[in-house]
């Protein structure tokens, strides 16, 4: 039964691997939404997804090859994808055009002009296109935003962010895992991690991109493993990012926005807020998180205006990441597209 006769929102999963199967689980144990196919270039992919997603086991979903197959097949009303990032500009405006709602797994597009093109998509059709930001829907990513967007730190004159990770064995062998595979990740730790670390920064500051001066090195890999960037903002504020895979931590990740009348540091998962002459603030969210299926539905369903990680984001996150690696190969500062 489709939900517009009434019944659950019918989903198709595209791209079955770890992230896939994470989506479907959250889609599996609602009542008002059901997974109904599952799409992989890979049958033995389709089969350990099932593995990993047991409740589907028991049903008899239909299973694609081909992207456009199930786009067109009239079985699904959203899907979810998951494929490698240098697809999912492609499968975002397939789907689109095929009177599907979307959600996608970041990055949305690794080109300005391929987010900018699936923005149009959605439009066109009147769909639903979200991003899967899981921080969106935290209460501590949102405090932090709120008072950024408040005004109570001033105009941003300046945005320092780090992450750092453990991690450099993702990428490093392409046979093992395409996130090394330049092909079809489109970059390395910045492109993959670095995706949601832009957003965030972007996200809390409400700022735009409008140049970027980028080092990258690939420590020996076919992708950036270590990445270390400047960034001038359409306000005029500054802002530095860096990030590595090397890190002896397993994780660390912080922001700091500096502004005409105050700091706000988001550290080891705490918000606080510093004006001079005041003691230092420590802030909490407030609400439930908001996942981003759950979040995706609601966009659906008109219980929400729009979602929570709307394609703007997907656009901003790609404007910086493309002019990086544009920059990182002329050794020059480059502007967004």
């Amino acid at each position: 039964m489709s939900a517009q006769s009434g019944g659950p929102l019918r989903f198709g999963i595209i791209g079955t691997g770890g992230m896939g199967a994470a989506h479907a689980r959250e889609i599996a144990a609602r009542d008002d939404a059901e997974v109904v196919a599952a799409c992989d270039i890979n049958q033995a992919a389709i089969d350990r997804f099932l593995e990993r997603v047991p409740t589907l086991k028991q049903r008899d979903i239909a299973r694609f090859t081909d992207v456009a197959a199930l786009a067109g097949s009239g079985l699904c009303d959203a899907v979810v994808i998951a494929t490698p990032h240098t697809q999912h500009d492609e499968h975002i405006r397939l789907c689109l055009d095929a009177g599907l709602h979307v959600l996608c797994e970041k990055p949305m597009a690794t080109t300005a002009a391929g987010a900018r093109a699936s923005i149009a998509a959605a439009e066109r059709n009147g769909k639903v296109l979200a991003i899967a930001y899981q921080r969106h829907g935290t209460p501590l990513y949102r405090r932090a935003h709120e008072v950024v967007q408040s005004g109570e730190i001033g105009d941003i004159r300046l945005v320092t962010v780090l992450i750092a990770q453990d991690c450099l064995d993702i990428f490093s062998d392409p046979t093992r895992t395409w996130r090394a595979d330049p092909t079809m990740s489109g970059g390395g730790h910045f492109m993959d991690t670095g995706s949601h670390i832009n957003d965030m920064m972007l996200f809390v500051s409400g700022l735009a991109p409008e140049q970027v001066f980028a080092n990258f090195d690939n420590y020996g890999t076919l992708v950036d493993v270590i990445t270390a960037l400047s960034i001038r903002f359409t306000n005029g504020a500054c802002g530095t990012f860096a990030a590595t895979s090397l890190s002896h931590e397993p994780w660390r990740e912080e922001f700091s926005f500096y502004g005409s009348d105050g700091v706000l540091n988001i550290r080891d998962g705490k918000v606080t807020l510093h004006k001079k002459g005041h003691d230092t603030r420590f802030l909490r969210g407030s609400g439930r998180e908001s996942r981003p299926v759950a979040n995706f539905i609601q966009a659906i369903k008109g219980e929400i205006p729009e979602p929570q990680a709307g394609p703007v984001y997907g656009l901003r996150v790609a404007q910086i990441t493309e002019a990086a690696y544009k920059s990182a190969r002329s050794g020059q500062p480059e502007r967004v597209g």
